[in-house]
């Protein structure tokens, strides 16, 4: 070993492989945990540390289109690799296998206080090539139905797509005329045909509190995706197809996304989205808390700290290795 450390190559080789182990650990897809709050169960689509689909219903069935992504690109709140659900071609980390032009519903019924009717959400989101991507609230008055749409946080398009970067929405909330005692959080999406890659989402959260405000009327419709319908030709190979739904609060949230490609869709990183605010809906003496935001510097620091003292003692070695060498090139 210590002709090893004698020969100026191999230092060289050996501070370039430590550089690039810390250069890679900085880019770690950091998040802020979700508050204590949230009525979802499994938010980050994950058991202990393994992909999973626990606490959520594939509509078209188990292990049928809906798939499990685990990746150093995905966002994760803690030192578990990043975990989300996935709809793209191939089956991923277990699940099904996305298909493209077919409609694809994950959702989850969660229980609440009726008499609260002030409803919060946001989500961690990826898409490629999407004819659309959304996620819609339902109320209703038993975990079975029937469901009421009353508001859709997110909706996005191919040409609102995030291009393969991870991107996070504020903290969004409305007001509605009435609480339910259960809600249906509904993720949607599709993609087109001859493409494989759709949309991931996870870190999804959704609370009730009491903190009402104007309230938002139901006024529009889900709106659906512009492109060509699917062939109804193949229909009977495809395990879903959009239902009639009711009405539902238009989307209050369309974020563009930064440069924070995902691994699988694009590169690494995680991106935190300056959306548009919401209108607020509490009263004037109770302003609307703001968001936690993704932790994008938080970790990053931390681990920058590190990467700065790593290259210092590697450099201060090779300053004393090659007076060594100095010397003894003169003896």
């Amino acid at each position: 070993m210590k002709q090893n450390l004698r020969n100026p190559l191999f230092v060289l080789c050996l501070t370039l492989f430590l550089l690039w182990g810390t250069g890679t650990a900085v880019l770690a897809q950091a998040v802020d945990s979700l508050p204590d709050d949230n009525l979802v169960q499994n938010p980050w689509f994950r058991s202990g540390n393994q992909p999973s689909l626990a606490g959520w219903t594939d509509q078209s069935g188990s292990n049928v289109i809906w798939s499990l992504s685990q990746k150093d690109s995905n966002p994760s709140p803690d030192q578990v690799q990043g975990t989300s659900a996935r709809l793209a071609f191939g089956s991923g980390q277990g699940g099904g296998t996305g298909q493209g032009g077919v409609d694809a519903y994950l959702y989850q019924v969660v229980t609440a206080d009726p008499a609260l009717n002030h409803l919060k959400f946001k989500i961690h989101w990826v898409t490629g090539w999407i004819d659309r991507a959304a996620v819609t609230i339902y109320g209703g008055n038993s975990a079975e139905g029937p469901w009421t749409a009353v508001w859709t946080p997110l909706d996005i398009n191919q040409t609102t797509s995030s291009d393969a970067l991870w991107t996070q929405t504020e903290l969004l909330d409305t007001t509605i005329p009435a609480g339910f005692p259960f809600y249906k959080i509904e993720l949607f999406g599709r993609y087109p045909e001859g493409r494989q890659q759709g949309v991931k989402y996870t870190g999804v959260y959704f609370a009730v509190d009491d903190r009402a405000g104007e309230i938002v009327e139901v006024t529009a419709t889900v709106p659906v995706a512009t492109l060509p319908a699917p062939d109804t030709s193949v229909a009977e190979q495809r395990p879903t197809r959009r239902p009639t739904r009711g009405p539902a609060v238009p989307a209050t949230n369309t974020p563009l996304p930064t440069t924070a490609p995902d691994e699988e869709f694009g590169a690494t990183a995680v991106a935190i989205v300056n959306t548009p605010a919401p209108e607020p809906t509490e009263l004037p003496a109770q302003p609307t808390r703001p968001a936690p935001a993704v932790d994008s510097t938080g970790g990053s620091e931390r681990l920058s700290t590190v990467y700065v003292v790593l290259i210092a003692v590697l450099l201060l070695l090779v300053i004393v290795m090659g007076i060594g060498w100095a010397r003894a090139a003169r003896r």
